[in-house]
């Protein structure tokens, strides 16, 4: 019968041997077969590593839980956000997917224990799509490639199910009509009127895929044809989501496990449909940001022009979840004119979180008050560079200050994706056949030529010969864990050893209405 780790890190050796070179770190919540006792170790099977099959050994006799806790993931997707979140019950939660392999590769192994396939497929029940910028859901269009893809590895593979996708609304067009005119940012989500002195986009689909041909840019295609595959397996609840809906409803499937799911965005109004007459939901347009160095304050906000990717930026599916006595805030790729509206419409005391993802992957477009507000006792970011054309400087030096300024009392925790992964130095490379040698070596031919840019950085050596240069393998994506039962809390990152991470511990406790955090010591073996 499985059980769980009760305690926050465990290390689990392949033999019974204390000087054992292969390790696995186990963590608060992780499942186990235990399997028995001898000469005081304990043999586990990993339940959830591979199919199933990995035995090892925890020296001593360790600390086991029966029920399962919340696991909560940040993946580094580089430029983008993917996130996954594993109730007590084991119900899946994907909150977006960045924009390329990575979210689909990680969550392809992490699932592999589950052995998918086209006959029985991983049941996700539910995938939110914050907005409808790329680098949030693209790469859940890997997921889909990774089925029938020939240069994919069948271990990379992932065949899904999702029961529910939740999405903003909003569809976003191409850069340029069907003449190769540019579409102005005014045009980009189809009709919009003008109301008071608000600009109000007021074609918001219930479903993407109800968007005419020539309204979707390239993702949203690819998207639209993800659902299409997804549906032929069974039935997807997909539905516009917004601030004022039924959350209770939207994410029912939570209730029986006690958590609770509350919206916070995005802020849609009444408009008239011009051509009907008709009384329609609409999203107003949110404008240029300020080009001073403290738009966080609120200084000229909303001054500038009409802006396509500040409008959908702004008016990301914004939410709190609560289980137990820890919140979580997820903010998408909120702005500072977004949050300044959020602020209208919901007290401190409804924002206050005691984690919270930064919006906008750490981008100097922010409002202070909104983060005073959440309150955090442990920020994420991520960010990550991807290539020069993704580049926008996250997460800004003075985003990351305000963070630092808005955590709950003296200790805090501000953890970035790309900055908790870990790159090695592997060998002097000089062409391109010398990349391809390296990973024959390690008996993986499933990169190809642009995989192969992408994981290695070329860099001129001044005492070697002329083109040479260094290869640098990441071994360690920057991903975040958070895990807890609803009172403890337990935050860690890896490193470029097995046996290392970066970990804290705090406990939520209520006293008088109010929660009180605690931090205690981290416990390792």
């Amino acid at each position: 019968m499985a059980t769980y780790i009760d305690e926050d890190l465990v290390i689990v050796r392949a033999e019974r041997n204390a000087k054992s070179r292969r390790k696995t770190v186990l963590a608060f919540g992780d499942k186990v077969d235990v399997l028995g006792e001898q000469d005081g170790w304990t043999e586990v099977r990993l339940v959830e590593r591979f199919e199933g099959e990995d035995v090892g050994f925890i020296r001593g006799s360790p600390r086991l839980r029966d029920e399962g806790i919340l696991r909560f993931s940040m993946i580094d997707v580089q430029q983008g956000d993917g996130m996954i979140l594993e109730t007590p019950a084991g119900r899946i939660v994907f909150v977006d997917g960045g924009d390329n392999q990575l979210f689909a590769r990680h969550a392809a192994a992490r699932f592999r224990y589950r052995q998918s396939s086209v006959a029985e497929p991983l049941e996700v029940d539910a995938i939110v799509v914050t907005h409808g910028d790329a680098d949030h859901y693209d790469g859940l269009n890997d997921i889909v490639r990774s089925e029938t893809d020939s240069s994919i590895a069948a271990r990379k593979r992932l065949f899904i199910h999702p029961l529910r996708v939740c999405h903003s609304g909003l569809v976003t067009r191409p850069t340029n009509d069907t003449q190769g005119k540019r579409i102005r940012d005014e045009d980009k989500f189809g009709r919009s009127v003008e109301v008071g002195d608000e600009l109000l986009a007021i074609d918001l689909f219930d479903d993407p895929r109800d968007a005419a041909e020539d309204m979707a840019n390239a993702p949203f295609k690819r998207w639209r044809k993800s659902l299409d595959h997804w549906e032929t397996r069974g039935p997807i609840d997909v539905r516009r989501v917004a601030f004022g809906m039924d959350a209770g409803e939207i994410f029912d499937f939570l209730h029986d496990e006690g958590i609770e799911v509350e919206l916070q965005g995005p802020f849609a109004t009444d408009a008239e449909d011009p051509e009907t007459g008709e009384t329609v939901p609409a999203l107003p347009y949110f404008h240029e940001a300020s080009k001073s160095p403290e738009p966080h304050l609120g200084a000229a906000a909303g001054g500038g022009d009409p802006s396509a990717s500040h409008t959908i930026n702004g008016h990301s599916i914004a939410f709190r979840l609560t289980f137990g006595n820890v919140r979580f805030g997820f903010t998408g790729d909120l702005n500072q004119e977004s949050m300044d509206r959020m602020l209208d419409h919901l007290t401190p005391a409804q924002l206050e979180a005691e984690i919270v993802k930064a919006p906008h992957h750490g981008s100097s477009d922010f409002d202070f008050r909104a983060l005073e507000a959440m309150r955090p006792v442990v920020a994420i970011v991520s960010s990550g560079d991807e290539n020069a054309m993704k580049e926008y400087v996250h997460p800004r030096a003075t985003l990351m200050a305000a963070l630092g300024k808005c955590m709950r009392d003296r200790t805090g925790i501000v953890l970035v994706t790309e900055l908790a992964a870990f790159f090695t130095v592997r060998r002097d490379c000089h062409s391109r056949e010398d990349l391809a040698a390296f990973f024959k070596e390690r008996k993986d031919e499933t990169f190809t030529g642009e995989e192969l840019r992408k994981l290695f950085v070329g860099k001129p050596k001044a005492e070697g010969p002329a083109g040479s240069f260094f290869g640098f393998e990441r071994t360690n994506f920057g991903i975040i864990h958070i895990r807890t039962d609803g009172e403890r809390v337990l935050v860690f990152t890896h490193s470029g050893r097995e046996d290392l991470n970066e970990a804290y511990r705090f406990r939520v406790t209520m006293v008088a209405d109010e929660r009180q955090v605690a931090f205690e010591n981290v416990e390792s073996r």
